[in-house]
């Protein structure tokens, strides 16, 4: 298991866009439109990981308002951008789903594939989301079929962003829960680079990240 992408959330692009580059460096690329009524943009980084961070903003507020998904997406980011929640990559994703029903959760076990714009085709599996939107500390679970197409992406998105100071990986996570035991038995006892703190008000508090001019932490 390891930190697959970190999810952050705001109502528009601008604000997060002008942030991470004034205060990280970072560029942006993508900006395609979801179903759920949120687009999608994507901070690539120079990793065989195929880590990055991905940026939630709002692109049909009547579709996200009439959606559970939509209205936790606006009262989070009623008051600017925040952490939203993140997804970790597991080899054996039935075994995470079933781990999950263990705990009495749902462990909404979703197949797919992911057309890049080239024709390039990446099977995938998902765990967990629910439980994780409603509680963002807590991740949900991913599975790639087809990690060396995903490979492929990286420097394109990596030109088009156009870092000044070039992101390398996702290195941990501090995050705030109000049950730590409760928190392992979620994450099936691994802990890939996350400091839990126990607070009554659940989230992740910040993201700890490598960059080719040393390290930086995303705080929101």
């Amino acid at each position: 298991m390891r930190i697959d992408h970190v999810l952050l959330g705001s109502r528009s692009i601008e604000a997060l866009r002008d942030r991470l580059r004034d205060e990280f460096g970072f560029g942006i690329c993508d900006g395609s439109p979801n179903p759920d009524g949120t687009a999608s943009w994507i901070v690539p980084m120079s990793t065989d990981q195929v880590q990055y961070l991905e940026i939630l903003v709002t692109h049909d507020e009547n579709l996200l308002a009439g959606s559970e998904f939509g209205r936790l997406f606006l009262d989070r980011t009623a008051d600017g951008p925040t952490l939203l929640n993140w997804a970790a990559l597991v080899d054996d994703i039935e075994q995470v789903a079933a781990r999950i029903a263990a705990t009495g959760a749902s462990a909404d076990l979703l197949t797919g594939e992911s057309v890049r714009a080239d024709g390039g085709v990446v099977p995938w599996a998902e765990a967990g989301f629910a439980a994780s939107w409603a509680t963002p500390e807590r991740p949900f679970f991913l599975a790639y079929g087809d990690m060396a197409t995903r490979q492929e992406r990286v420097p394109v998105d990596l030109d088009t962003a156009a870092h000044d100071r070039v992101p390398t990986g996702i290195t941990g996570l501090r995050v705030r829960t109000a049950d730590a035991t409760d928190y392992r038995a979620w994450m099936g006892g691994e802990r890939p680079g996350i400091e839990i703190v126990e607070d009554p008000i659940g989230g992740i508090d910040e993201v700890q990240m490598a960059t080719a001019e040393g390290p930086v932490t995303l705080q929101w």
